[in-house]
Order: C-alpha cells, then structure tokens, then sequence
C-alpha cells in the first residue's frame, strides 16, 4: 500500500478500513505525557526548549517531538478564560473557577480537589452559583486561526480537546464531592437531575462556542467522563441508565450536530458494560481502554464491539511502561496491535497520560515497535 498523509491514516482507521499503518498519538488532555518524564525524554532525544503546560502539569508535545515520534494527530484546545485567573496560595492549593480547591502536597506529583463548593448545597443555590461563563472570549482567543491553519496544511488529523470534565465527573470530582454526590444518587435524586440539568446546558454552551470556533476544520471532538473503577462499574446499570445516560445524550447529541467530526469518548477504567450504551449514544471512539482493569480485555472487545467503534490507546501505562524493561514494551505493543488493529479501528497511544516513572527509552520503543510491526496487513 502507498504511504499515507497522517490524516488519511487516522480517517482510515476511524472508518474502519485498514490504512498503511496503524496510526500514532501522543499529545491530548489524556494522551500526552507529564512534565517529569518528559523533560527525560527531551534530554534523550536531544530536543531544546522549555515545553508549555496545559491542565497544570500536562505537555504540550512541540513539534519536533511529534515529528521525530512519527505522530499521526495535532490538537486544538480551548485557551483559559481572560476573565479569571489562578492563584497559587501558600498552603500550596488554588481554587478554580468552578470553585473547587485543589491542592498539591509535598510528596505528590498530583494536585487532587480538597474541598467542594457544592458540598452542603440545594436545589435552589443551584441558580444563585457563579457558574463560569462559556463565552469568556479568552477561551477562544485565536482558535480558529489556528485550527484552520493546521487544516490547510492537509498533514495532520486535528483533534479538538476535550473542554474538561464530562457532566456526570464534574458533578462528583469537582462540585459535591465524591461521598456526598454518589449518596445523593440513592437519597436525592432531585437534586442530580437538578444539578446535570444545569451541567448538561452549560457543557452545550461550551461546546457551541468551541465548535463555533474550530468545528469545520477539525477530524476528532473530544469529551471526556469516567464511568469506570480497576474492578467494576463506579455505578450500577440501572443507576446510569436512569440519571447519568439521558444528560450524555442530550449533550453529546447537541455536540455531533454542531460538526461532522468523529465523537471521541475518554472514559477510564472498566467499562465493557456500559460500551453498548456509549454506541448508542453516538460515542465513535473508546479512550483509554485501561488493559490493567476488569473486563478490559483487547481480544475480546475488537470481537465484540470492533465493527461498531475505535479503541485509541490501550498501552499499558500502570505496570509495563513504568515497570517493565524496553523488551516488555515491545512485546506489549505487539499484542495490542494483534488484537486491536486488523480491520481498522484502532489508533495506538498509552493508557492515558505517560507518567513520571517511565523511562525514555520505553517511551522511545512503544512508537518504534508500533510503526515496525503495526504495518497493514498486521501479521504479528
């Protein structure tokens, strides 16, 4: 087969046709790599220049990264808000705007929200919130020039970022807490269809705006909600289908009617049971495909579902690419490109972000070994 431009390769794959090679990526919201393993990785491979930072410590991969890794994607994300700033105080926490405080202890690599402005809240102080404001024109200051800029180049296949959090993540990551929101979910129902209500026609307001912005030039919109834990399910079936699943549609379905780009769903752990609902609702794309937990075996989702959606990641970022040596990555590689890749619908990249731990050498070999033995036709 004749060499392909990168986004041939990635809308060969997202259409299910097998392209010249198994696509690369490296460089989204829960794709790329963190600040500690990459300034490792830039010293190996000689690359010059500090990086810029998104989402406190995540890489924006320059392009002399991208381009000696061989990656298939670029993206576009919405810049912070002109209106609101960050303040780090000196207990070494911030609030954001959402209200939220974060903060970063000394033996972390990780700030973690310590504390839920919608803890102790009702259904009326839902109204009253200073709820951020989707049109800050700060967040889509020089957007579309730069959107439209990487599609007339014709090279890259463009993947809008995800905004943040999904409607149901933020209800309990970032609003009400963890405890409190999953008891609410059993006692007070009112106040979660109260509160996604409000979520959901706030994500849409983001999402017009954004797609508003960079909606005709882009390949892959991407959203993001966790719905799984390492052993199971964060929540039962009928407890999704009930009062997580309608505001996904609501939002998602506004999303794929505002761009024909391929809906790309970021949703950790294990999920296999709420993969058929996801399809559904018009998800194109599974990210990470976390391999380490249950119900996540490769095999056997490409057998069940690979006809109908794409799996894009599923490199094993919590025991073989920190732990295992450069021999183990290879041999990790091979088998996600045997069970995922034949037939298309696969686009290759860690299990979420690459962590501090992983060594260059590794990171070096995962691409390596994906672009030698992830040749159409696959024959591992």
């Amino acid at each position: 087969m004749e060499k392909l431009s990168s986004r041939e390769r990635v809308l060969a794959a997202l259409n299910h046709e097998e392209p010249d090679r198994v696509p690369l990526d490296l460089g989204g919201n829960a794709t790329t790599i963190e600040a500690a393993p990459y300034e490792e990785l830039k010293k190996h491979l000689g690359i010059k220049g500090e990086p810029r930072l998104f989402v406190r410590d995540h890489v924006d991969p320059p392009e002399e990264l991208l381009k000696k890794l061989h990656i298939d994607t670029r993206y576009v994300r919405l810049k912070p808000p002109r209106h609101f700033k960050i303040q780090i105080d000196s207990d070494n926490s911030y609030l954001d705007e959402w209200g939220t405080r974060w903060k970063k202890a000394e033996s972390s690599l990780y700030w973690d929200p310590v504390d839920y402005p919608l803890k102790d809240a009702t259904i009326d102080d839902l109204e009253s919130y200073p709820w951020p404001d989707p049109g800050d024109p700060g967040r889509i200051e020089g957007l579309r020039e730069e959107a439209k800029k990487l599609r007339e180049s014709a090279q890259y296949a463009i993947v809008a970022d995800a905004i943040g959090l999904g409607v149901f993540e933020s209800s309990w990551v970032l609003l009400r807490g963890p405890e409190r929101f999953f008891m609410d979910m059993a006692l007070d129902k009112p106040f979660v269809n109260a509160l996604l209500e409000k979520l959901t026609d706030l994500h849409i307001k983001f999402h017009q705006n954004y797609l508003d912005a960079v909606g005709e030039f882009i390949d892959v919109i991407a959203v993001s909600d966790d719905l799984g834990g390492e052993n199971g399910p964060l929540i039962s079936p009928a407890s999704y289908e009930e009062l997580i699943k309608p505001f996904q549609k609501k939002l998602w379905k506004s999303i794929k009617n505002n761009t024909e780009a391929f809906l790309f769903l970021h949703s950790c752990g294990s999920i296999h049971r709420f993969i058929p609902d996801l399809i559904e609702l018009g998800v194109d794309i599974i990210n990470p495909v976390q391999v380490a937990a249950r119900d996540m075996d490769t095999r056997k989702l490409k057998e069940e579902f690979g006809d109908k959606i794409t799996f894009w990641g599923a490199v094993d970022t919590q025991r073989i690419l920190p732990f295992g040596s450069p021999d183990d990555v290879e041999r990790e590689v091979k088998k996600r490109i045997s069970d995922l890749a034949p037939g298309g619908g696969y686009v290759l990249s860690a299990v979420h972000n690459i962590q501090a731990g992983v060594s260059p050498e590794n990171v070096c070999r995962m691409y390596e070994t994906a672009r030698q033995y992830g040749k159409y036709p696959v024959d591992i």
